[in-house]
């Protein structure tokens, strides 16, 4: 009988943001998914500054479609 591998992140959900959540919530959730240090993932506006941690990711991705 064949063995199944244990799949190295268990679920996708782990990957996906809801668009009413905050950049600052965002953040944290990156880091805690893949283990790296606090204050380590940093997101950015198209002009280069950095999200503030209080934009919802809904106001943040209409800011990425709006540079094209």
């Amino acid at each position: 009988m064949a063995t199944t591998q244990k799949k190295e992140f268990s679920a996708k959900r782990k990957f996906s943001l809801r668009r009413d959540a905050s950049v600052g919530a965002g953040q944290k959730e990156i880091e805690k998914v893949f283990g790296l240090p606090e204050g380590s993932v940093k997101i950015h506006l198209p002009s280069g500054r950095k999200a503030r941690a209080d934009k919802s990711i809904d106001a943040l991705l209409n800011d990425w479609v709006h540079i094209r």
